[in-house]
């Protein structure tokens, strides 16, 4: 995959996910510069998705971890490089956990 095809996907999903979760309650979602920034309100660490453009992954940072997620050109989805874990039931079940309550993304 090229830059500009991976910089349009990724940007796509990244806004799709700031729209989504924007309107939870127990958080503030935030898009600036490819890098959408999830601030909860437990207090923890917020949790930072980001795209990678020179990797063509986006990685997410939360709970003192990290993951990267390829893009699959079969599924049109996300996948965890490591684990194989679909990156919106990855995020969601972060997300639902530091909320309290299930988020499907």
């Amino acid at each position: 995959m090229d830059e500009a095809r991976f910089e349009k996907l990724a940007g796509e999903e990244l806004a799709a996910l700031e729209a989504r979760l924007r309107d939870q309650d127990g958080l503030e979602a935030d898009l600036a510069n490819g890098i959408l920034t999830l601030e909860l309100d437990d207090g923890g660490p917020n949790i930072v998705v980001n795209s990678h453009a020179a990797a063509r992954q986006i990685w997410v940072a939360a709970n003192l971890a990290a993951a990267h997620f390829g893009y699959d050109e079969k599924t049109s989805r996300w996948f965890d490089t490591r684990t194989g874990e679909e990156f919106r039931q990855k995020l969601g079940s972060l997300v639902s956990v530091r909320v309290g309550r299930r988020v499907t993304l």
